[in-house]
């Protein structure tokens, strides 16, 4: 059985965004976290392809992680908002039984077999459909936890774009996003419209109906991508389209 709840879209719904205000012409940065670009040399130390181990040697990222899904964990930045420690353990647990629903399920599956010939006796019928019912009561089981996994993933991609951070798959960097406030080396920011965007960006490609990416010189498959509900950015990130979750 496939990891269903893995990473599937890379951006939620804007509506589950949260608030948070950002520069984007003519304002003038009013924290810590807007004093340095985030572009597409990285953010602060962070830079694209490096290794999970590069990246938290730079002391950007907070010590812990802040959740997982199969073999892809999300961090923050130093200073963000830790995230609730009670409502990690339980996404923990969480993805502890699907691994092991899953498991069970893919198990049982392989285990049916090919379907009795049609001269077999009704002993053969009886066991075959026996494994069948076991093969889909545990499937039933896995799917109950993807959709209580999935949920967990929604709110860690909602507080990922909310305080920024870095979505690590395996050894490698998925994505970097950026904290609030923060604006790239042209002066965009969310809120920015689409027309700055391709002002500053003359090179970005319109990537789907939402979204325009602007290549990362040197490193195949990681843009900048800028993502808009209607003319107004909602979500800019470094992403890497060749690290996946799984």
């Amino acid at each position: 059985m496939k990891n269903l709840g893995g990473f599937k879209a890379v951006f939620v719904a804007a509506a589950a965004l949260a608030a948070v205000s950002c520069t984007t012409g003519d304002q003038q940065p009013s924290s810590g976290a807007q004093e340095k670009h985030f572009d597409v040399t990285g953010f602060g130390k962070l830079k694209p392809g490096m290794s999970r181990q590069e990246a938290l040697a730079t002391g950007d990222l907070a010590a812990t992680g802040a959740g997982k899904s199969g073999n892809c964990e999300d961090f923050r930045y130093q200073g963000a908002p830790a995230p609730d420690a009670q409502e990690l353990a339980a996404a923990n647990e969480v993805e502890q039984k699907l691994a092991a629903a899953q498991k069970a399920a893919d198990e049982a599956e392989a285990a049916v077999g090919p379907a009795p010939a049609a001269d077999a006796g009704a002993a053969a019928f009886a066991a075959h459909a026996q494994k069948l019912a076991a093969s889909a009561e545990l499937g039933a089981k896995a799917t109950e936890l993807v959709a209580e996994s999935t949920k967990y993933i929604a709110k860690r991609a909602e507080a990922r774009e909310a305080n920024g951070g870095v979505q690590f798959a395996g050894d490698k960097i998925r994505m970097i996003l950026p904290p609030p406030g923060a604006t790239t080396a042209k002066n965009i920011g969310k809120g920015a419209t689409l027309d700055q965007v391709k002002a500053a960006y003359p090179n970005a490609k319109e990537a789907d109906d939402k979204g325009y990416d602007v290549p990362v010189p040197d490193q195949q498959g990681v843009v900048l991508s800028f993502h808009f509900t209607g003319d107004k950015l909602d979500v800019f990130m470094l992403f890497n389209s060749e690290v996946k979750c799984g």
